[in-house]
């Protein structure tokens, strides 16, 4: 059975402004092969260290620059039959509310400027971050909250009840691609996993970093659900439920790709 069109939703492929791509060339690279391997939209999330950027200027500047290199991006990427339709988002790092309360009302801020927001914890948690899953969805915007499975979580806390707490709240749950098959850590392989026999994955993405982190291929991803008997879960978190997530001019509603490379910045 021929697999759906998927949709990727967390990489790294804005070029020049983290420690993803290095140039539009990489992007473009990477774009191409992503397409060939079933990609039909993505939403490029260059990350938003708000920890980092101290002051609203700092933060301006720094969702300017990733705007002016998504564009530069888009118009290279115009009339390329080859590629993915593309969009624009943040992975936001966010430990606290207080930190997230700065975006929360931005319409500037989300996947593809939808409604929802990818945030991470930071990999070694400092408590249970309930309170910027409250603080994301009171603001009446949705939240994934990215790889779950890569945390390290605190001592005596149970990682699968922690993300249960987490989708209590109302998050989504986004599991990185090559975390199925070990290339990450043999613990993070162990946890996406549990993931699946908990029910605990919505989403799965690349996490994409340009020529420097290959072994991110959704088609592989979506070979290794299958082969387990989860062909239908596999369907879902590749395809539908991104779909549903992103924004609606990124994929038609019968799953071939609207080409909108410019629409998201």
């Amino acid at each position: 059975m021929q697999p759906p069109l998927f949709t990727d939703l967390h990489s790294h492929l804005v070029p020049g402004v983290d420690d993803g791509s290095g140039s539009v060339e990489e992007s473009l690279a990477c774009l191409a092969a992503l397409r060939a391997e079933g990609i039909g939209a993505l939403v490029t999330t260059p990350h938003l260290l708000l920890p980092r950027l101290a002051t609203a200027s700092a933060l301006e500047r720094e969702l300017a620059l990733h705007r002016e290199a998504f564009e530069e991006l888009a118009q290279a990427a115009v009339d390329r039959a080859d590629l993915p339709a593309i969009g624009l988002g943040q992975e936001i790092w966010a430990p606290d509310a207080s930190q997230i309360r700065r975006v929360t009302r931005r319409t500037d801020v989300g996947l593809g400027r939808g409604r929802y927001l990818l945030v991470e914890f930071g990999f070694d948690l400092r408590g249970t971050h309930e309170d910027v899953v409250r603080e994301t969805v009171d603001a009446g915007r949705g939240i994934v909250v990215a790889h779950p499975e890569r945390y390290r979580y605190l001592p005596g806390v149970a990682p699968l009840d922690q993300m249960h707490r987490w989708r209590e709240l109302g998050a989504l749950l986004q599991v990185n691609a090559g975390s199925f098959s070990g290339y990450y850590d043999v613990v993070s392989e162990k946890l996406a996993w549990s993931m699946v026999e908990a029910g605990l994955v919505d989403l799965v993405s690349t996490d994409h970093h340009g020529n420097r982190r290959a072994g991110v291929s959704l088609r592989e991803a979506y070979g290794a659900l299958a082969g387990r008997g989860e062909r239908r879960l596999a369907e879902q978190v590749l395809a539908r439920a991104p779909g549903q997530v992103v924004r609606a001019d990124l994929t038609a509603e019968d799953g071939e790709v609207v080409r909108s490379t410019g629409a998201a910045g």
